[in-house]
């Protein structure tokens, strides 16, 4: 099979995409001994390529070329062998997936996996999933966090192994949540609280002989027990001003992290937001619903303004095909994940001396509106929070108004 024509238009997509010429080079020469490969084998179509025979192009291409050396391979080690080539096995699945979707081949040999979706081994767990999502209506974040834990007792009860749900024991609900909380008391109660509600759903249809939710006693957590850790107004400052804005990518650090220190927004609402929310007439944005059900209206200050035009026109990739705000800086420039902001956000701090997460903007923009006399109500809204007790908890950082109070009670005395 010649495979020469397909892998000469191979270049011109990537570099399209706003690929280097230095990893076009390193595409091509990890492809250079695909053709002379697949006649070796004796494939007659590119079609029968499968991932089976990933591992042994790997060793081919390290046999044939003279410069070739050995890498220590992926993390899983189930999946591909010590002696397989990470970058190689990047360039050929990428290279599959191109031809895929360019419509040069019929099957798509290496399909991306998806992170918590997929086929279960007891096909109820899909229906409770759509009962959560059609029925109970929950917001997004908690539909990916039932999923995720439902997901992993389904892998779970299949290694055991279990063929029915009425072969579920006690033992077996003990040692999964074991191995997904271990010690913590918050992770203990969260899967807890996901696996109540699939032992309830089942009971009710009759999967379960006894309704195990009732046996799932989560160890005590007081509510308002700990004081929420906030940065001052200094440590805000100094972050700001440790960023270099003349470096490449710094522009959006700074924009985001202003954004969460003068907004008080979550990291999945910085990465959700997309171009059509800012509305630069009134100098708003409107943030749109991730954990709850409420649209956030938040005013932008002027030097949020100038911070995102300078972003927007200097530093955003150009004709990007995506509508979000913040894009990624390396191809194929895709929008930041909710974990890709928190994580730039620590290393930022990191860099800056301070040792928090970037949660705690968000617990400190609480804290200097409360100083400043915002009621609760309002912060609130402002927080995006759908019940007053997740406010409840600012009013241990609210020290102002204690002394107050304590001092008015004392005087009392």
């Amino acid at each position: 099979m010649d495979l020469v024509h397909l892998i000469a238009d191979y270049p011109s997509y990537l570099k399209s995409h706003g690929y280097a010429r230095r990893t076009i080079d390193f595409r091509l020469k990890h492809l250079s001994c695909l053709n002379r490969f697949i006649e070796a084998t004796g494939l007659k179509t590119l079609e029968e390529f499968g991932p089976e025979l990933a591992g042994d192009f790997t060793d081919y291409w390290v046999r044939h070329q003279p410069w070739a050396k050995s890498s220590k391979g992926f993390r899983k080690q189930l999946r591909f062998g010590p002696h397989h080539h990470i970058a190689i096995q990047y360039s050929l699945h990428s290279f599959f997936r191109w031809a895929y979707g360019a419509g040069l081949l019929q099957r798509n040999v290496f399909p991306l996996k998806p992170l918590v979706r997929g086929n279960y081994f007891f096909p109820e767990i899909a229906d409770y999933l759509r009962f959560c999502e059609q029925h109970k209506g929950l917001a997004k974040n908690s539909l990916v966090q039932i999923e995720l834990f439902v997901r992993r007792f389904d892998q779970f009860l299949c290694s055991v192994p279990l063929t029915a749900w009425n072969q579920l024991q006690s033992r077996h609900i003990d040692l999964f949540v074991r191995q997904q909380a271990s010690h913590n008391i918050g992770r203990i109660q969260r899967v807890h609280r996901v696996l109540r509600g699939l032992f309830r759903y089942l009971f009710s249809f009759g999967r379960l002989d006894r309704d195990w939710a009732c046996a799932l006693l989560s160890p005590p957590r007081y509510h308002m027990a700990r004081t929420p850790r906030s940065l001052t107004v200094e440590q805000v400052l100094r972050l700001l001003q440790s960023i270099d804005r003349k470096r490449r990518g710094r522009k959006r650090d700074f924009v985001i992290i202003l954004m969460a220190a003068t907004l008080g927004v979550r990291a999945s609402e910085i990465a959700a937001l997309r171009l059509e929310d800012l509305d630069w007439t009134r100098a708003v944005v409107c943030f749109p619903a991730i954990k709850g059900k409420i649209f956030l209206q938040l005013p932008l200050s002027r030097a949020l303004i100038e911070a995102l035009a300078d972003y927007l026109k200097n530093e955003r990739p150009c004709g990007s095909q995506y509508r979000n705000v913040f894009i990624g800086l390396t191809p194929p420039f895709k929008p930041l994940a909710p974990g890709s902001v928190s994580f730039l956000i620590a290393r930022r701090m990191r860099e800056a001396g301070i040792r928090c997460s970037g949660h705690q903007l968000r617990h400190g923009f609480a804290g200097e509106l409360l100083k400043s006399g915002v009621p609760f109500s309002t912060l609130q809204e402002l927080l995006g929070h759908s019940h007053f007790s997740s406010t409840q908890v600012y009013t241990k950082i609210d020290l102002t108004q204690l002394r107050e109070v304590a001092n008015n009670d004392a005087e009392d005395i």
